[in-house]
C-alpha cells in the first residue's frame, strides 16, 4: 500500500511504518513490531495507541501478555469519512470567518499603499490587477489615455475589454483627442467612450477600480505606473475623472490620413 495515501489520509510516518509492519507479521507483540517497523521502543506504545484510536490496530491479552494487530484495512474508509467531514467544517468555519477577514482587508485598504511597476509588463499587471478585483456590476475609469500607449498595447486591450464583458464590468474611458481619432476603433458595449478637446496631451493616464488608482507613465524613454491603493484617493481620483466626463466629447469617429 502507497505510504503517500497513508500519509495523505493523516497517518505520521511512524504510524505508517508500524501499521505496513503489523499487516505483514500478523499479530505481534511489541518487541517483534519494534525490529520490523524501526520504530524505537520508547515510542512503539504511544504510536500503536494512536493507531489504536484510529480503529487500524486492535490488542488481545495472551497470558497477561499484549499482542497487537492491524484491522481490515476497509477501516481505511473511515478515515476518508474524517477527513472529508474535518474539510466540510473547515469549509463552514472559512464562510464564517470570511466577512470577518473582508472587514479587516477594506480596514487595510484605507491605509495607504504606493507601489511603482516598471515597464509595459507592469502596466498590464495593474490591469490584470482590477480584473481580479472588480465583479458584475462594477465600474472601472480610465482618463486621459495617449496615442502610444493605445499603439503599444492595443491587442492586449482588446483582450481586456473582452474579458470586462464576460465579468459584467463596465468601464467609462477618456481618450486623448489623436488617440480617439488616431485609429478605428471597436465598438466596445461594455464601454462607454469620449474624448478630450483637441491640444490635451497625456503621456500620464489614470486608471481607477475599486479603491484602487493607477497612473501609467507612457513615453518613448519611460513606461511604469504608480499603484495606489487608498479609497479616499481612489474616489477623489473619480470625481476628478467625473468632472473630465461632462467636459469630454463624444461622436462619429473618422481617421486621421
Amino acid at each position: 500500500m502507497g505510504r503517500e495515501l497513508l500519509e495523505r489520509l493523516g497517518l505520521t510516518k511512524k504510524e505508517i511504518a508500524v501499521y505496513l509492519a503489523l499487516l505483514e507479521t500478523g499479530q505481534s507483540r511489541s518487541g517483534r513490531i519494534v525490529k520490523k517497523s524501526g520504530v524505537p521502543s520508547s515510542k512503539i506504545y504511544g504510536v500503536l495507541g494512536s493507531l489504536s484510536e484510529k480503529g487500524l490496530v486492535g490488542v488481545v491479552h495472551k497470558g497477561g501478555i499484549k499482542e497487537f494487530g492491524a484491522n481490515h484495512p476497509s477501516v481505511l474508509r473511515h478515515l476518508l469519512e474524517l477527513k472529508e467531514r474535518e474539510l466540510g467544517e473547515m469549509e463552514e468555519e472559512l464562510e464564517g470567518a470570511l466577512p470577518s477577514l473582508e472587514r479587516e482587508y477594506r480596514s487595510e485598504n484605507e491605509e495607504y499603499h504606493v507601489e511603482i511597476l516598471e515597464g509595459l509588463r507592469g502596466i498590464k499587471s495593474v490591469y490584470d490587477l482590477s480584473l481580479g478585483l472588480c465583479g458584475k456590476g462594477d465600474e472601472m475609469c480610465t482618463m486621459g489615455y495617449p496615442l502610444l500607449a493605445s499603439t503599444l498595447l492595443n491587442a492586449y486591450f482588446k483582450e481586456y475589454h473582452r474579458k470586462l464583458r464576460e465579468l459584467g464590468v463596465k468601464a467609462r474611458v477618456i481618450y486623448d483627442y489623436d488617440t480617439w481619432f488616431g485609429k478605428e476603433r471597436e465598438d466596445r458595449p461594455n464601454a462607454r467612450q469620449r474624448y478630450l478637446p483637441k491640444g490635451v496631451k497625456t503621456p500620464a493616464f489614470v486608471h481607477v477600480f475599486k479603491g484602487h488608482v493607477g497612473i501609467m507613465v507612457v513615453t518613448q524613454k519611460q513606461k511604469l505606473c504608480i499603484l495606489i491603493r487608498n479609497r479616499e484617493v481612489s474616489e477623489s481620483y473619480l470625481q476628478y475623472f467625473n468632472l473630465l466626463w461632462k467636459i469630454s466629447k463624444t461622436g462619429t469617429q473618422k481617421r486621421i490620413k
